[in-house]
């Protein structure tokens, strides 16, 4: 999908008395906060910071507010869940059985399930939530109940679970059956306009491994789930406590309040620097799945419908500068499509160092040569001039300019003009009326990039904005995505790497990474691609310090 990727959602204040809080707490810290106890649950407990505060903490809104979404990850659990490489594990549910050519899924459902309630958990559970998020006047994200248009859903019996898709679709399982399950003897009659305002999203009862034990506007306090799927999780109490911006809660981790904080907004670089000083902490940089890419049209822009020119582009352009310069070192340069870290991503294929001298044969072989007074490429009396369009973000503008920068380097003239990212997205990028744009796209759990570049896409309708189309293209994204045999997605998935290094159909930057700063006494914690922020907490079981 595409996406801002956006670093930041509002100013960057407070420097000042972030930093006077951070040299004050510079040898307390937050190691008075561990072994001691908690009320009631005895054991250490583990303090999140996060920056905003709940609204409806159900898996069926919760993608719309980041706070939400962590509470849900903690509460309730899915079929299936992500492992940090994007396989996929067991939860809820065993893998499933797959049959009818891939398009019927069976799933078994582990034994003694329950709620937090202690009411047993069934098969009808899932197709009760399947179908609240399927009705017309459901009020999530619509995204979400198109994954489940034209599925059946069949319960033969309480521990069962059958899924019939109408077409084969490797990725179905990824992006829907990780979805976090309701409680049907809880919510059972209520409308989708009462669904959504219900108390339960105040008070949810899930099935994950914490239960809610409190909130209010302060914090949350969750209690281990000694019945959950994935084994009694090892930190007995969590406390997740709300600030109203990153800086409250970076002052919080400071002065001994938090154990760990999930940074996704940009940082100054003084502050990040403050941050990387903090004792007793280890900072993460955990890459998001999502891909920051210089796209070039294929066929509207004349200058990029040579794949020459297009290589040349990706060859000359230095990632490493790039993401030293414009975005604080925090991203992984990377020329690959295919997330580094994850399961399909094949590492032959990401050159990542510049190779000048190549870049300069291909665009002689493609009729461009420097203009001997001035340097700049010529080719049939037109010199090779273009723009390069971005939203606003600072950090977008910054890559931009160096990307600029670089090409000027080999005589390519381009120059940066930003708006606000809905007129760039409305009036250029989905009307195609560009030459060149800074943009990023989120591939989420499943690196299937059949939206983003086969040629079906193409067309205002579509996602594939950068017009690209190639048969072999086209059939490496159709088998990876029909096909549930992992090895045969795997190879389907390299060769596609493999055409994209020879194709170049827009030139990839790299992968953005969060923060996540805690405690260095936390064990278990494995920091691997995050396809959502609060993807951190898959392996919260195995947490413990």
């Amino acid at each position: 999908m595409l996406r801002r990727l956006s670093s930041s959602r509002g100013p960057l204040v407070g420097g000042a008395l972030f930093l006077i809080a951070l040299i004050a707490a510079a040898v307390v810290l937050v190691p008075r906060l561990l072994g001691s106890g908690d009320e009631g649950t005895g054991g250490p407990v583990y303090v999140e910071a996060v920056a905003g505060t709940w609204q409806r903490i159900n898996p069926l809104y919760a993608s719309t507010n980041e706070v939400d979404e962590d509470l849900a990850a903690l509460i309730f659990s899915g079929l299936l869940r992500a492992s940090p490489d994007g396989t996929l594990q067991p939860d809820l549910s065993e893998l499933p059985a797959v049959s009818d050519a891939g398009k019927t899924y069976t799933f078994r459902l582990k034994p003694n399930l329950t709620w937090h309630d202690g009411v047993p958990l069934t098969s009808h559970d899932f197709a009760f939530t399947v179908a609240r998020l399927t009705e017309p006047d459901f009020k999530g994200p619509p995204a979400l109940a198109d994954g489940w248009q034209g599925v059946t859903v069949e319960t033969p019996d309480a521990t069962t679970v059958v899924v019939r898709l109408k077409q084969a679709s490797a990725p179905f399982l990824a992006r829907n059956a990780t979805m976090g399950i309701l409680p049907e003897h809880l919510l059972s009659g209520l409308s989708p306009a009462a669904l959504f305002e219900a108390p339960f999203n105040a008070a949810p009862v899930g099935s994950g491994p914490f239960r809610l034990v409190s909130i209010d506007s302060r914090e949350a306090k969750l209690a281990a789930n000694p019945a959950s799927s994935r084994g009694r999780p090892g930190i007995p109490t969590i406390r997740v406590r709300f600030y109203s911006d990153y800086p409250s809660a970076e002052r919080a981790l400071s002065v001994g309040e938090a154990n760990g904080l999930m940074v996704r907004d940009a940082e100054t670089d003084a502050r990040l620097a403050d941050l990387r000083k903090l004792k007793s902490m280890k900072i993460d940089e955990p890459p998001r799945a999502g891909y920051l890419l210089l796209y070039l049209n294929n066929d509207q822009a004349a200058f990029f419908q040579d794949e020459r020119v297009r290589r040349a582009i990706s060859l000359a352009l230095d990632r490493q500068a790039i993401v030293q310069k414009a975005l604080q070192g925090l991203a992984t340069p990377s020329s690959s499509p295919i997330a580094p870290g994850t399961w399909a991503y094949a590492n032959e294929y990401d050159r990542t160092a510049p190779d000048i001298a190549t870049a300069r044969q291909l665009l002689v072989a493609a009729g461009w040569k420097p203009q001997p007074s001035t340097g700049i490429l010529v080719r049939e009396g037109a010199e090779f001039r273009f723009t390069i369009r971005t939203d606003n973000d600072p950090q977008r503008v910054a890559v931009a300019g160096e990307v600029a920068r670089q090409l000027d380097a080999i005589g390519i003239k381009a120059s940066v003009a930003s708006t606000t990212f809905s007129v760039l997205r409305r009036d250029f990028l989905s009307e195609r009326r560009y030459d060149a744009a800074i943009a990023g796209w989120d591939t989420g759990i499943d690196p299937d990039p059949y939206f983003g570049w086969h040629s079906s896409q193409m067309g205002t309708a579509g996602l594939n904005i950068a017009n690209f189309a190639d048969v072999v293209v086209d059939s490496l994204i159709t088998q990876g995505r029909t096909s549930n045999d992992i090895e045969t997605r795997k190879d389907a998935y390299r060769q596609f790497q493999e055409v994209w290094d020879e194709l170049a159909p827009s030139v990839v930057i790299g992968y953005p990474r969060f923060l996540y700063i805690h405690t260095d006494q936390l064990k278990g914690y494995q920091p691997g691609v995050l396809f959502t922020p609060a993807s951190r907490f898959s392996d919260i079981a195995r947490w413990k310090y």
